[in-house]
Parts: structure tokens; sequence; C-alpha cells
């Protein structure tokens, strides 16, 4: 296969190779590419890969590559209801998961059981294709279609500005089944040659210190999450931490000051990106930067552009990302075309930009919050709220609890409030969302006599 279909299969073994796994013991990458041909998928289909972070997702997923298959990582903790709807939306041939309902079990590749789906409904892709989640702004069943060299150009992109290099051990604690993991990272690691150690949930400071000093690790991201739990043990992280990034939402400047006594001598780097745009936007050093610039998530990366959406008067507007690693088109059932011209997109931030270049994020267009360090779309939960008989109206309401972390209630408007419980409401939004996606209390009140509501 070229560059554009798949990384060759020399490069993948030996990324395999030189990976570590904490929580299991892999899969042998030449007995998923038989098992996968096995199968008989037609070269371009879509394959859900629904594995715990380790080296069977790592191998599953670059053994779908491999094959001319086209992978979409989600997590292992989605339900089987949705997951049956995401399938129907993408057009998936198949599913990959630890657990599969044996009337639907087909065959087992590298050890995990697999579910075919029905023929009619699939959709074919082309080889070198890859589906990712979105990033939580359009709803619940979408997904980024990239190209397998899109993705590589955005990891070297990114490897380049936070000095990622093949003498680098790299820790992976974020799910791989999310783009900054899995480009950012893993593919990071592909193009460079650096090694990868494999981690799962769930995260405690004293462990992932373990984990660093213990394995030697030089190089780790976090999310702003992780990083105020951090913060709040207050520990140095060991000194053979070279470099740590974080993205995934906004960190205070307060914090990034104070993440940087804990990594003395380290180089820290706050990233901004999202899915859409391949992912990776632009990168901040903040070691080397003025206190004033904290607030920042820095310039561009190579490569990418940028530019501001009807500014207003304080200069701040939308943010679009101007890249030749931007999705290729929204798929399945998508609340918001975020894909705005071939190679723009639009992201639903607001930002301003200094004269220097420096982007600060000043807010957010998008339906969307980041709960627990996950990007929620209330798209997705009003879909599964509006999924119940007798709901009319869903309204979720932003809080930030005492310990600064943000949450959400959902109000739930009914025709019949002594069948339609917040109970019965919950258990239903139980079976199509996420565990970080669940409203923190649900308020039942009667709908509007007229049924509508602004």
């Amino acid at each position: 296969m070229t560059e554009r279909a798949a990384p060759r299969y020399e490069d993948v073994a030996a990324l395999l190779a030189r990976t570590t796994d904490l929580n299991s013991d892999g899969a042998d990458l030449d007995a998923v590419l038989a098992d996968l041909a096995a199968l008989g998928l037609p070269v371009g289909s879509a394959v859900i890969i629904a594995l715990s972070n380790g080296l069977p997702l790592l191998t599953q997923y670059f053994g779908a590559l491999l094959s001319g298959l086209v992978p979409l990582a989600v997590s292992p903790a989605t339900p089987s209801v949705r997951l049956a709807q995401l399938a129907e939306q993408v057009g998936a041939a198949a599913l990959i998961r630890a657990r599969v309902d044996r009337t639907n079990r087909a065959a087992v590749v590298g050890g995990q059981p697999v579910a075919r789906f029905a023929a009619a409904a699939t959709r074919r892709y082309r080889p070198g294709d890859v589906l990712m989640l979105t990033s939580g702004t359009s709803g619940m069943f979408s997904a980024c279609l990239h190209e397998v060299i899109s993705l590589r150009r955005n990891a070297r992109r990114h490897a380049t500005a936070v000095g990622l290099r093949a003498g680098d051990v790299v820790l992976v604690n974020l799910p791989l089944f999310y783009s900054f993991a899995i480009v950012a990272q893993a593919f990071a690691a592909l193009v460079t040659g650096a090694r990868l150690v494999l981690a799962a949930p769930p995260f405690t400071p004293a462990a992932y210190r373990a984990v660093i000093a213990e394995h030697a690790i030089t190089a780790s991201s976090v999310t702003p999450t992780i990083v105020r739990q951090l913060l709040a043990r207050g520990d140095r992280l060991p000194p053979g931490l070279r470099m740590l990034t974080v993205g995934g939402d906004r960190l205070a400047a307060a914090q990034v000051s104070s993440l940087l006594t804990l990594v003395p001598g380290s180089e820290l780097y706050v990233t901004y990106g999202l899915t859409e745009a391949g992912p990776r936007v632009s990168t901040l050093s903040a070691h080397e930067e003025p206190v004033r610039r904290h607030s920042s998530v820095g310039l561009p990366l190579a490569g990418v552009a940028t530019s501001l959406n009807a500014p207003d008067v304080d200069g701040v507007g939308e943010l679009l990302v101007h890249t030749d690693t931007a999705l290729l088109r929204s798929v399945g059932e998508s609340r918001r075309q975020s894909l705005v011209a071939p190679g723009i997109v639009a992201t639903g931030d607001l930002f301003e930009v200094d004269g220097d270049g420096y982007h600060y994020f000043r807010g957010r267009l998008s339906n969307f919050a980041v709960i627990r360090g996950e990007k929620v779309s209330f798209d997705s939960v009003r879909q599964a709220a509006h999924s119940i008989p007798g709901v009319t109206h869903s309204a979720p309401r932003v809080l930030v609890d005492g310990d600064g972390e943000t949450y959400f209630d959902l109000t739930v408007h009914v025709t019949d409030t002594d069948r339609v419980t917040p109970e019965l409401i919950r258990g239903r939004l139980r079976s199509l969302l996420m565990r970080g996606e669940h409203p923190r209390s649900i308020v039942v009140v009667p709908a509007d006599g007229n049924g509508f509501l602004k």
C-alpha cells in the first residue's frame, strides 16, 4: 500500500515491539492480520474497535489500517445500544469488543470477539481512511473522516513543536480512542521512533509518579483535570520527565505557573486542538514564555494558519483553522458542520490573537462543555432525553462545584410527571450516554400546555 493507505508493516511491527503495556499481554500483529483477512470484509469497510487502553487496541487499530480497513476507536464503556446506533450511522461492517452478544458473534480477531453487521447497512470508504469520534460538538452519532497521511503529518508537526524524538519514552495514560492520544502520542511515536508505555485508568497522582520513575518516562501528556489533581497533591514529578504536554481543555494561567514548579528544569507545553483539525493546532512553550502568556495556547503549528470569523470590537471571534490535516467530511448524524470549506475548520471556540500571533481562548460558541475532562455535547444529551416518550424539552445547566470542577444538571419537561420520573429518565440516559455525559441531577417539570418552548 502507499503511504496514504497505511504505514508500512515494518514500521508498525517496530512500534509495537518497543511498546510496553502495563495491563495486558498484547496481541500478535501477524495473528491479527490473519484473523482480519479471514473475516473477508471488503476493502474500505469500517471496523469499530471498543477496547481498553493497551497493546490489543493498538494492534487491532494498526492491523485494520494494514488490512485496508477503516478503524473507528471508541470507549469500551460505550453502551451497546449506542454502539449499534453509531455503527448504523457510519455504516460499520464489524465491531471488535471484549464482550459481544453471542447471537451476533461472528469470529475472533487477535483473541477479541467480533460482531458482524448486516451487509446492506455497511458503507465503503477508501483504504487509508480513518474515522475518529468528533470533539463532542456534533452529537453522539457522528465521526470525522480523515486520511492516515494527514494524521501522520499532524503527528510529525506536533512532535516537532514539543521536541519529541527517538530517545523518548512516552507514557500514554489518556484514552487511545481520543484523537489527542492516538495522533499526538501513538502516531507521533510511529513517525519519530519513540517508545510507548501504555497505562489504563484509574489515574492517581501517586501511581502516575511511580510509573514515570519505574519506566524512565521522558514524555507525558495530561489533561487539565489531571493537572488539578497533581497540583492538589503538590509533589514534584520525577526529574527524568523531560517534557510534559497539556491538552483537552483550557488551563488557567495560575495553574500553568504552578505546574512549572512541579517540573523544574523540564519543558512544559500547553496545546490546543480538536479532532476535526487533525487534531493539534497550536502550542505554547510555557517554560520559555513570560507569565503574562501563560493564559495563551501559543502559536499555530508549522503548516497551520488561523483566522477569526467576525471579530467583535474587542478583537474576539470564532477561530477558523486552515490546515491540510482537516477532516475530509463529517460522517453520521452531525448537528454541526465544522468544515466550512476544504481545509478550513470552524472550531466553535472564541479566540483573541495578539500582535505577536499568540492565541487566547475567550469562550465557546459550541453547544458543549468540558465535564471531568471530557467534552460533553449537549446535543447528545438532548437526543437521548428526547427519545423518551413524553419528553418535550430538556435544558442542561452548567455549574461549578466547590472544588472548581464543572458539572451539569438537567431539567426535563414532560407531559406526564407521574409516569416519566427522574429515575426513568436516568435509566434511559444510562443506556445511551457515556458516564461523563450523565447529569449530576435531573429535575422533571410539567411541559408547557402549548407544547412549545423557545
